[in-house]
């Protein structure tokens, strides 16, 4: 079984200081067939808005060498080049700018990812003081955001924000997933009908939570409606964390059911057997 990681964070994410010829060396040592680096691109984040925004022009200056330098090693792993772009809702402006990013620079794989709920990032303990059940407001604007934001090729971690569960909310890390459904399956359907795919984040597994994201059950019905682009991602942020859990994932999704998952280069799919 041939595996990729396409989820993974360098220097260029201000979350990471990792070195990306160590990603791609640890990427190697994890016996991987690819790497994609997903550096973070939110722009607008709240209280700083340079705070997770990178210069596109001094990352292709640096790694197209790399993956240049991996091409021609038969025993690396292929590196493809890509960004995770934060969504935000009602925000004509934003996906105007992101459109013009995206087409002025040869990514192979775009995430779109929610980060932000309210001006405030789930990571934070004040956006859990705020009213309304803020579970379903995240899952809400997971929703809008896939249906208004078209230009990405794979929406991550769905459940993404359980990862940040307050004590005063769940001591287990844990929701129930059929008190969020009708939400998670408009997402889900919007995916399918547009051909974008899911990504399966394994970095919940590294965050005290018993799942990747998202959850079993979402992946069962994705299923059943019919969906089968899936990405494999990590969400590394160092060296060591490269590939982790990506195997044990792998063979989840195939217990699920699926026979599939992608990897993408110039922003085009290739399926590839899990088994």
């Amino acid at each position: 079984m041939l595996l990729a990681d396409t989820h993974t964070h360098t220097k260029f994410s201000s979350d990471s200081s990792a070195n990306p010829a160590e990603l791609l060396a640890a990427a190697k040592m994890a016996g991987l067939s690819a790497l994609c680096f997903t550096d973070h691109m939110d722009l607008d984040f709240p209280g700083d808005p340079s705070l997770f925004v990178f210069d596109t022009d001094a990352y292709f200056k640096e790694l197209l060498p790399l993956k240049e330098t991996a091409a021609a090693d038969a025993s690396s792993p292929e590196l493809l080049l890509g960004i995770e772009l934060g969504l935000r809702p009602n925000r004509p402006d934003l996906r105007e700018r992101m459109d013009a990013l995206l087409s002025e620079h040869p990514f192979d794989f775009v995430i779109g990812s929610t980060h932000v709920v309210d001006e405030l990032d789930p990571y934070y303990p004040d956006y859990w003081t705020l009213p309304g059940n803020r579970l379903r407001r995240y899952f809400e604007d997971v929703r809008t955001n896939a249906a208004e934001h078209t230009n990405f090729d794979s929406l991550g971690h769905l459940d993404y924000i359980i990862r940040y569960l307050p004590d005063s909310v769940s001591l287990i890390k844990d929701y129930a997933v059929r008190d969020f459904m009708d939400l998670i399956e408009e997402t889900l359907r919007i995916l399918i009908s547009r051909g974008q795919a899911l990504e399966v984040n394994t970095a919940g597994l590294r965050k005290d939570l018993s799942f990747a994201h998202p959850k079993t059950e979402i992946l069962v019905r994705y299923r059943e409606l019919g969906g089968e682009l899936l990405t494999l991602g990590s969400d590394a942020h160092t060296p060591p964390e490269t590939g982790a859990d990506i195997k044990k994932t792998a063979e989840l999704l195939t217990a699920c059911g699926f026979r599939y998952y992608s990897i993408y280069r110039e922003r085009t799919p290739e399926m590839i057997a899990l088994t």
